[in-house]
């Protein structure tokens, strides 16, 4: 089962780069830089290249936020048992009246 799935893929890539070949042989598609790939999917790639990119890079600094978070609840946590025998804050003094 799973040689027929891989033999069937592979079938479709050849089909495909055939199909490829031809459309650049008629003229209907472009590849300036003859590399079988048309110039407008290089540049919807370029395109979604820049878009990912951009977000790996939004992801990142989320996850520095979090980590800093969590670093801070870490900090926290060791004052809960403190709490809970009635002992008074060790921390910075509240300014609330």
């Amino acid at each position: 089962m799973t040689i027929t799935i891989l033999i069937g893929l592979i079938v479709l890539l050849i089909l495909i780069n055939i199909a490829a070949i031809w459309l650049t042989k008629k003229g209907l598609t472009k590849d300036t830089n003859n590399n079988m790939i048309p110039d407008i999917l290089e540049k919807k790639f370029d395109k979604m290249k820049a878009d990912v990119s951009k977000r790996v890079d939004r992801v990142g600094e989320e996850l520095r936020d979090v980590t800093k978070a969590i670093k801070e609840v870490g900090n926290q946590i060791g004052d809960v048992p403190g709490a809970m025998k009635g002992q008074n804050r060790s921390g910075k003094k509240s300014n609330k009246k």
